[in-house]
C-alpha cells in the first residue's frame, strides 16, 4: 500500500439535515490544462485502491496533493486533488455522482464495472438488492436524526446570540485580520470549499493533522453555543478575500450553507478553527480566543441552562445518527463481499485502464 502520510485530508461531502451535501463540483479546474479522472463502479470494484495509487504518483510531484475521504467510510478515498486543482481523480458514483462536463477533453471516465462478472452478481441479486435498500434506509434515518439535532443546535446558537456583542466581535476580528494579513493586494483572493469534519459511523470525525500540515499558527475560537464563531469567521473570510488571500473555507456539516467552522490561509500558514465539546481538537493553538469575552455575562447566565439543555439533547440525537451510519457501513461491507469475488481484472478491458494510467503518468 502506498505511503500517503503527510498529505492534507478533507471531506468533499457530508451527511446533512436535507440529505447528502456534496461539493464535488470543486473537482474541476478552470485551467485549460486541467484533467479529471472519473471512476465508475459499485462497492468493492477497486475505486479507492486506484485512487490511492494515483495519489502516490501525485504526491511525488506535489506533496500538498489533497486526499478526499468518504464520510461513510473514513478509511476509503473518494477523490484526490492537486493543490492547484489542475489534476483530480474521483469516485464518481452515488451519493456524489459526477458526470463529465466536457467528455473526452478535460475528463476521462474509467468504468471499473466493465471488469465485473455480471453472471456471478445476478446469482446473488436478492441479497444484494436487500443490502442496498437497507443501506439507503439507514442513511435516510441518520439524516432525520441529524435534522432533529440541527434544530436544537440552531436554537443553542440563537440563545448564544442573545448575549453576544456582535459589533465588539466584528471589530476584534477585523483588528486581528489587519494585524495578520499584511498589505492589501490588487486582486481578490480565491476560495476552496472543504469539510474538515463529518458525522460518521465513528462519531464526529475530525482530520486533526491537516491544520498542523497547513499552519504554523492557529487561532482557536472557544465557542460552545456556536454564535461567536459565526460572526468572527464571516469577518475573517470576507477580509481575507478582499486582501487578495487564497483561503480554504471549512463549513459545518450540519449547517453546510449557513455556518463556517474553520478557515485556513496556506500562503500565511495561518488558521482559525472552532473548538467546543463537539470538536475536541487536539491542537496546541497559537492563541485561544474565548467567546465569553464577547458576551453579556448577565444574559449569558440567565440563558445558560436552556443552552446546555439544547446542546445535550442535540448530542444525544447525533449519537443515534452515528449508530445508523455505523450499521450502514456494515451493510456496505457485506455488499463488498459479493462484488470483490466478481471482479476480473485480467480481461482486455482492464488493459485499457492500464494504458490510460500509463498515459496519465507520462502526462504528469
Amino acid at each position: 500500500m502506498p505511503d500517503l502520510s503527510g498529505m492534507p485530508c478533507w471531506f468533499l461531502g457530508a451527511n446533512a439535515p436535507k440529505g447528502y451535501f456534496s461539493r464535488f463540483d470543486q473537482l474541476f479546474s478552470s485551467s485549460p490544462e486541467g484533467r479529471c479522472f472519473l471512476l465508475k463502479g459499485g462497492p468493492g470494484t477497486g475505486k479507492s485502491t486506484v485512487l490511492k495509487k494515483i495519489a502516490a504518483v501525485l504526491k511525488e510531484k506535489d506533496p500538498r496533493t489533497e486526499l478526499i475521504f468518504c464520510s461513510a467510510d473514513t478509511d476509503s478515498l473518494d477523490a484526490v486533488i492537486t493543490s492547484d486543482g489542475a489534476v483530480s481523480a474521483a469516485d464518481a458514483t452515488l451519493p456524489h455522482a459526477v458526470e463529465p462536463k466536457y467528455p473526452g477533453t478535460y475528463e476521462t471516465v474509467i468504468n471499473l464495472s466493465d471488469c465485473w462478472n455480471e453472471k456471478v452478481l445476478r446469482e446473488h441479486a436478492k441479497e444484494i438488492s436487500v443490502l442496498f435498500d437497507t443501506n439507503r434506509h439507514l442513511h435516510e434515518e441518520a439524516r432525520r436524526y441529524i435534522s432533529a439535532a440541527a434544530n436544537l443546535l440552531e436554537e443553542a446558537s440563537k440563545i448564544g446570540m442573545e448575549s453576544l456583542y456582535p459589533e465588539k466581535t466584528e471589530k476584534a476580528a477585523l483588528r486581528l485580520c489587519l494585524k495578520e494579513f499584511g498589505r492589501k493586494k490588487q486582486i481578490k483572493g480565491t476560495e476552496k470549499q472543504r469539510f474538515l469534519s463529518a458525522i460518521t459511523g465513528k462519531g464526529v470525525f475530525f482530520f486533526e493533522e491537516t491544520p498542523k500540515l497547513l499552519c504554523k499558527r492557529i487561532y482557536m475560537l472557544d465557542d460552545e453555543p456556536g454564535a461567536f464563531s459565526r460572526v468572527f469567521l464571516n469577518v475573517v473570510r470576507r477580509t481575507a478575500l478582499e486582501y487578495g488571500l487564497d483561503i480554504i473555507t471549512c463549513r459545518c456539516p450540519v449547517f453546510p450553507l449557513e455556518k463556517i467552522e474553520h478557515i485556513f490561509i496556506p500562503e500565511l500558514e495561518l488558521g482559525f478553527v472552532t473548538g467546543n465539546k463537539r470538536h475536541r481538537i487536539k491542537i496546541v493553538p497559537y492563541r485561544t480566543i474565548h467567546s465569553r469575552r464577547f458576551t453579556d455575562p448577565e444574559i449569558f447566565m440567565k440563558n445558560k441552562m436552556r443552552m446546555k439543555f439544547a446542546l445535550r439533547q442535540a448530542a444525544n440525537i447525533l449519537d443515534e445518527a452515528v449508530l445508523c451510519l455505523d450499521e450502514a457501513k456494515r451493510k456496505h461491507d457485506e455488499l463488498e463481499k459479493f462484488y470483490i469475488p466478481a471482479m476480473d481484472f485480467s480481461n482486455s478491458l482492464i488493459s485499457s485502464l492500464r494504458l490510460r494510467s500509463a498515459l496519465y503518468m507520462a502526462w504528469i
